[in-house]
């Protein structure tokens, strides 16, 4: 693999796979791009991606005119040779025969014949042996190979098997790869490998020791992770060579071919294949990492084992011995305790992933003087320390610090040692301060920044428009002030923008209009003053989600609405919109997942059109001036929660609208109604890159009519 490659890119599902288990799941890892090996014919291990075709050796070709009995009017003699069968014409004169020959020949023949005696006795049955005698000799034969033959054999095999045993034992000893009370207890995985390795038909006595120790660190694996209970076996304790423990894979999204287990090269100086990858990821591994592992000294050099719940337990020490491990991949497992130092001064790492694991205290600086790291993901733990100790990365290209207790503020001096980075997260942390200047302006590589959820303060800065590269900008849930500037229409391959939840104020720019690759834009819960909405937004028409809830719009729903196809979450909740809801956005927003117009000043009726919104799983109508009847939706099938104001009043008076279908009704007057947020915005993570995998509506309330 070369070094830029980036951690596994997918999630095995557990659809994915059709061979040894029920079918599963890859793993979800845009980072990881793993080096595509063509697959032998005849592999046999093989495992396709359930969703795409088999790779396996087609059959050979056949004519299906072949194997058809030869061909017709030929004839073959006793040999198999071909002849052609007379006409029957035969010659007269031939054919004429003197009778006295004939009476001469008949006689001749007549002398040749048996007699009916010779006939009988040739018929009369053979005498021997009878058949209660067969069995007596079959009876006498298995009893001589029970007491003569089976027992001296049986008593070479434990002879053979006690032998092997012990040379194993007391070469793992005299080495000190193992104890003695590993050894005795026959439940350790030291010991299951000394009895796997002493009774394969292998001939693991040919070993060289390095290789016969390669054998006995991957058995103690085997069984210090259930390898019995593997998803996949991947050819393990297979009667070959450690370098054959592997199983091809298809890559469900790009379809490249892959191996995964034990992936063996040739160190450099060196004569034979080693071990330099240990590629386990999603195989329902459990128990702890064995320390047998630093056996690998001399040639692992990358490790990735990860989503796997099950692996659990502290990192061993004994892995700083693995002085040329430059990969690690540790994400979603269960590991323990706190960041050990030798991760920094004894590892050469250049990627480390160990995300979403159960790890705490304060990271080494050691770590983070690792110069040469290029990845980095700790995201999803509870480790602690400061922003600015980062700064020393000069060489980091993806940066994810999310969900941790990362305190202190960004810097300019800091961002001058980054020009690398291409994707950057610590959201959902507790840094503080403004964004300074240079963050858009020296990190000219930077294609991903999510900051949301700190306590960042402060304007955005003018210079946010002299980065065009960033795709995704996530800023929300922070103390943002001032206005949103136009030079940000400028960020041209802006995909992903979301500064809802500040208070940011001023009016939104209708040059945001330009940013027509836009999918994903929150706007909402801000400070802004009285506004129509921008009549260029129109032009934004790939837009899969838009929200700008609680900001202040005013005027008519416009029908340009209608122009956003794509769009599957529109949210204008608590606005001042008046007037009708336009028919045509239910002709023309046919993907529409969830709908929110809930909390403005709407009046009319429910178009009749919203009826072919049929992928509608959530609709908000309430606190409206809505009449009529709002059964129009009521057979769309997926619509889980519907809520209009179909709730009598107070002092009994009617319902504004009529529903037979809502999941809750409500009233106009009745403010403790539906008063949820019903913030859609995205969190998202680096495995899933960066894009909604699922909706979750945070509610800001106790209780929620979804229920």
């Amino acid at each position: 693999m070369s070094d830029d490659e980036q951690v596994h890119d997918q999630l095995p599902s557990v659809e994915e796979y059709k061979t040894h288990v029920d079918p599963g799941s890859r793993k979800i890892d845009p980072k990881r791009i793993m080096e595509s090996i063509q697959p032998d014919e005849d592999d046999e291990d093989f495992i396709p991606d359930v969703d795409d075709d088999l790779i396996l050796p087609p059959p050979d070709d056949m004519d299906e005119e072949e194997g058809a009995g030869g061909q017709g009017g030929a004839h073959y003699d006793y040999d198999g040779n071909p002849y052609e069968e007379d006409d029957g014409d035969y010659n007269s004169e031939e054919d004429d025969y003197n009778s006295e020959d004939d009476d001469d020949d008949e006689q001749v023949i007549h002398d040749q014949l048996p007699t009916v005696e010779e006939i009988h006795a040739q018929r009369s049955p053979q005498k021997g042996p009878s058949c209660a005698r067969k069995l007596g000799y079959c009876f006498m034969t298995l009893i001589f190979l029970c007491i003569v033959i089976i027992p001296p054999i049986l008593l070479t095999m434990k002879d053979d098997y006690e032998q092997r045993k012990q040379e194993i034992t007391e070469f793992l000893m005299t080495k000190t790869l193992a104890k003695g009370s590993q050894l005795d207890d026959p439940t350790t995985p030291q010991a299951k490998a000394v009895e796997f390795l002493a009774t394969e038909k292998y001939d693991n006595s040919a070993l060289s020791d390095g290789k016969l120790i390669e054998r006995y660190t991957m058995t103690v694996w085997y069984y210090a992770t259930n390898g019995p209970k593997w998803r996949y076996q991947m050819r393990f304790l297979s009667n070959e060579d450690t370098c054959g423990w592997f199983s091809w894979f298809r890559n469900q999204r790009s379809g490249q071919i892959t191996k995964e287990g034990v992936i063996c090269d040739t160190p450099e100086g060196a004569a034979t294949p080693a071990i330099g990858l240990l590629d386990m990821p999603s195989n329902l591994l459990e128990g702890t990492i064995p320390s047998e592992l630093q056996y690998l000294s001399n040639s692992l050099e990358q490790m990735h084992v990860e989503f796997n719940p099950g692996l659990e337990g502290e990192l061993p020490q004994e892995l700083q011995y693995l002085t040329k491990l430059w990969s690690l991949e540790l994400q979603y497992c269960a590991i323990t305790g706190i960041l050990p130092d030798w991760l920094g001064t004894k590892l050469p790492l250049r990627r480390l992933g160990l995300s979403n694991n159960l790890l705490t205290g304060f990271i080494p600086p050691s770590l983070l003087q690792q110069t040469n790291l290029q990845i980095l993901a700790l995201d999803d733990n509870g480790l602690t320390g400061n922003i600015g100790d980062f700064g020393a990365l000069i060489k980091m290209q993806y940066l994810y610090m999310e969900d941790n207790l990362i305190a202190g503020s960004l810097t300019n001096q800091m961002l001058a040692n980054w020009t690398a980075m291409k994707e950057m997260d610590f959201s959902r942390n507790d840094i503080s301060g403004s964004l300074p200047s240079d963050l858009f302006t020296k990190m000219n590589n930077l294609e991903i920044l999510d900051l949301h959820g700190n306590d960042l303060s402060g304007p955005l800065p003018p210079t946010i428009g002299d980065s065009n590269r960033i795709v995704f900008l996530a800023l929300q849930d922070n103390k943002l002030t001032g206005e949103i500037p136009v030079a940000m229409s400028n960020m041209i391959d802006l995909q992903h923008l979301d500064v809802s939840r500040n208070e940011i104020s001023g009016k939104i720019p209708m040059e945001l209009g330009r940013l027509s690759f836009l999918r994903y834009l929150f706007l909402g819960s801000n400070s802004y003053d009285a506004q129509e909405l921008p009549k260029e937004l129109a032009q934004l028409t790939m837009l899969r989600e838009l929200s700008i809830k609680k900001a202040n719009l005013q005027g008519q729903l416009p029908a340009w609405i209608a122009n956003f196809t794509e769009l599957q979450l529109l949210d204008l909740d608590q606005n001042n919109f008046q007037g009708s809801i336009p028919p045509e956005m239910g002709d023309s927003l046919s993907s529409l997942d969830h709908l929110m117009l809930n909390r403005n000043a709407l009046n009319g009726t429910i178009p009749a059109s919203f009826a072919k919104l049929t992928d509608l799983n959530l609709l908000l109508l309430d606190h409206n001036e809505l009449t009529g009847s709002a059964d129009v939706v009521c057979s769309i099938p997926d619509l889980r929660l519907y809520v209009t104001d179909c709730e009598a009043g107070l002092f009994e008076e009617a319902a504004e609208i009529e529903c037979s279908c809502c999941s809750t009704c409500c009233h106009a007057q009745n403010f403790a109604c539906n008063m949820y947020d019903w913030n859609a915005n995205l969190d998202p993570i680096w495995e899933y890159s960066y894009s909604r995998y699922t909706y979750d509506f945070d509610l800001n309330e106790k209780d929620s009519p979804m229920g």
